[in-house]
């Protein structure tokens, strides 16, 4: 990681688009900013891309809160019962919690608010059904391929091409968390229909446009397609509501 030194040269030797992509991956953006260096106002296309992380922070928020309820002292903690389940939701949990504070990180670094964590209620999914390892792996397979198509629908919406390398490098580790939890489930027979081929998950071939989870089909296979399709940010949120207070 560069030192303040290195990163105020690199300040004045580039444009301030370069510079605050450059902050933004590299966490070196507050220095200047604590320092009192003036910077111009955002541009449209720099808040649209504020925007634009704040709506994923937003994302991974859920995310995080999702397995974070099934470890340590979540509401749904020792309801798992398989080793290699619960060894998922930790490692998952981890990398969602690495991916709040790296888009929060990235939001400060742009001299921008990070927006603040909703208050999340999962028993909308959860319903009368009994908490266990196949209810979870199912929720993952539903919500998984939901943040992949969320980051295909907005990245080239972003004008900073270092954001959209880091939105990128969050994007392929959502999708290997879509093929990790789906190569689990068909381990433990919980998939059944593991060969499905479909670029929409969760959504399903009888309701391709619905944004219910009730329409949803967690079942397809751990590679499911070779291009994704994006989900709109209004499609996203539609999704997401049942679950946001």
């Amino acid at each position: 990681m560069p030192d303040d030194t290195q990163i105020t040269s690199a300040v004045n030797s580039t444009s301030r688009r370069q510079f605050m992509g450059y902050a933004a991956l590299f966490g070196g953006g507050m220095a200047l900013v604590s320092c009192g260096v003036a910077f111009p106002e955002l541009t449209a296309a720099e808040k649209q891309d504020i925007d634009i992380l704040n709506y994923a922070l937003t994302l991974e928020y859920l995310e995080a809160e999702f397995y974070a309820a099934f470890i340590g002292s979540g509401p749904y903690a020792g309801k798992l019962s398989n080793p290699r389940v619960i060894q998922y939701a930790k490692e998952i949990a981890a990398h969602e919690a690495s991916h709040v504070e790296a888009l929060k990180k990235t939001i400060i670094s742009l001299r921008a608010t990070p927006v603040a964590k909703p208050t999340f209620d999962f028993s909308p999914l959860i319903g009368n059904a009994t908490v266990n390892d196949q209810l979870f792996l199912q929720l993952a397979a539903v919500l998984e391929p939901v943040g992949v198509r969320a980051y295909l629908g907005q990245v080239a919406r972003l004008s900073n091409p270092q954001l959209i390398a880091a939105a990128a490098a969050i994007h392929a580790v959502e999708a290997n968390h879509v093929s990790a939890v789906q190569e689990l489930r068909v381990k433990l027979g919980f998939n059944t229909t593991p060969e499905r081929q479909t670029d929409i998950a969760p959504q399903s071939v009888t309701r391709p446009n619905s944004t219910a989870a009730a329409d949803f089909d967690p079942n397809y296979a751990p590679a499911p397609t070779a291009l994704w399709k994006a989900l709109t940010m209004a499609e996203v949120l539609a999704i997401v509501k049942p679950v946001i207070k």
